[in-house]
């Protein structure tokens, strides 16, 4: 039986009484934070080498820097939205501002490397409170009929935040105000977390509105699990592979083991699990996040190889990085405003072609680093990289929109977190392995090599991030056509 259209009216206008009529200038409040962590976590991207440089850091330390501020906010999430729920969304979010502009600014009066990896896993802890609590007022501020717009915008501000943080950073880290250096990269976050901090009493204050347990043994053993994978990683070939890092490796999966195996007797019984790996039953959401892993594995892997081969092979400068980068950021940014339409006029096709086309990308420059290994401002490397981005910004942006698809609204939450703890996970997993790879294959210290070792360890690392993403594709075509909601 369909419903009447005075009944559908009634119950349009009794949900748009219940909305904030403020919504939008809150909608610009809350996007503040997401533009704060979008700028440092690429402004970090392009500064790395000057970082490991300054303090004197190995390749591994490096690593930790970028994989272990990801790690931290991969898991964190998990529980973040759930504090949120519990405490109030408004409350996490200034607590999670707080702890990310405080934890910018130790981060950039430090001079010890291992201190720094700590800040930096501390700011990943804050992120984690920021993140869920935008999402969650995004969700519940807005009519159904808004959230198309607003969804498009928060993609739009995060495609702004990877073009212009790139840019940004080098341009920071070549000024050097101050003789500040790298440091003026965290030193940036500070004013603007301040300026956030200062408008979150615009917003009002909302809850999940029912009383929610925390699974605090599983979030234990997600972490314990994750941490041993990631580190031992990251510090395995600064090592030389000791014993106790393949005891560390044996361990985690152990307890990644024992959290899935926990994660199900809860489930089974009366508690609360951390995550509902039901979901997982679902097999177009399975490929969805299999699409997703492999799409973020291959671009954070290449954004941290491109970095050191401009910095460490060709002994480009930071500002020098962030124009290579320039075509990449404007290509990714113009598709991430289009790639919503596209996908409601063309369906899944847009996001096949960006996963192929990023996988052709990946050959074609290994192909152009053979002619020419040196001059990435030329023409080709330039358009190359354009185009590269253009097909970045078709597959990531409407990822997290299709992969949702495929689930019911009542597993939404379920999905989206996972979602986005993949999706960091992949950064840390990514930088960690291919940190591997690129050392192999360069055969000796980064302060030994020549430009041939750079060229070569940076075309086989390529290979793998080309493979990857060609796997992607091949994934997405298994997954139905269907309208995205």
């Amino acid at each position: 039986m369909e419903n009447h259209p005075s009944l559908t009216l009634q119950a349009d206008d009794k949900l748009q009484l219940q909305v904030d009529p403020r919504r939008w200038y809150a909608l610009a409040v809350i996007l503040l934070p997401v533009l704060l962590n979008s700028l440092n976590t690429y402004m970090i991207q392009v500064a790395l080498p000057s970082i490991q440089d300054s303090l004197n850091a190995s390749f591994s330390d490096a690593q930790l820097i970028v994989a272990g501020f990801s790690l931290s906010l991969a898991v964190a999430l998990i529980v973040g939205g759930k504090l949120g729920d519990i405490y109030g969304r408004k409350r996490l979010l200034l607590i999670g501002v707080s702890g990310f502009t405080i934890m910018a600014m130790l981060a950039g009066l430090t001079s010890n490397p291992t201190l720094l990896i700590v800040f930096r896993i501390v700011q990943g802890l804050a992120a984690a409170l920021i993140q869920p609590q935008v999402l969650s007022m995004m969700q519940v501020n807005f009519l159904p009929r808004e959230k198309g717009l607003v969804f498009s915008i928060y993609g739009a501000l995060m495609g702004f935040g990877f073009a212009f943080g790139l840019i940004l950073g080098g341009i920071l880290v070549n000024w050097n105000v101050y003789d500040l250096g790298w440091r003026t990269v965290f030193f940036f976050n500070v004013p603007f977390g301040i300026l956030v901090l200062l408008c979150l009493p615009l917003l009002s204050e909302s809850s999940g509105g029912r009383a929610q347990k925390i699974d605090w043994i599983g979030t234990l053993l997600i972490i314990g699990g994750l941490f041993l994978l990631v580190y031992p990683l990251s510090e395995g070939q600064k090592q030389g592979w000791p014993f106790w890092i393949w005891g560390c490796l044996i361990l985690s999966l152990l307890l990644l083991s024992a959290f899935i195996a926990f994660e199900i007797r809860k489930q089974k019984g009366e508690g609360t699990a951390l995550v509902d790996l039901t979901i997982f039953k679902r097999r177009l959401f399975g490929i969805g996040m299999i699409s997703a892993v492999l799409t973020y594995f291959s671009m954070f892997s290449f954004f941290f190889l491109l970095t050191y081969y401009l910095q460490f092979g060709l002994h480009f400068d930071a500002q020098g990085t962030s124009l290579v980068f320039l075509p990449l950021g404007g290509g990714f940014f113009l598709t991430s405003l289009l790639s919503s339409r596209m996908i409601n006029r063309w369906g899944m096709i847009v996001l096949k072609i960006g996963a192929l086309v990023s996988g052709i990308c990946f050959f074609l420059f290994i192909w152009l680093l053979h002619m020419d290994s040196v001059h990435l401002l030329s023409i080709q490397y330039i358009v190359l990289l354009l185009v590269y981005g253009l097909g970045l910004g078709l597959v990531t942006t409407p990822l997290t929109r299709v992969v949702l698809g495929t689930v019911p609204s009542k597993d939404a939450g379920t999905g989206s977190g996972l979602f986005n703890t993949f999706m960091y996970l992949s950064n840390s997993l990514g930088v960690a392995l291919i940190g591997i790879l690129f050392s192999a294959s360069l055969g000796q210290p980064l302060g030994s090599a020549d430009l041939s070792d750079y060229a070569r360890a940076f075309a086989v690392s390529l290979a793998v991030c080309g493979v990857l993403a060609v796997a992607a594709f091949v994934c997405l075509c298994f997954l139905r056509e269907r309208k995205v909601k």
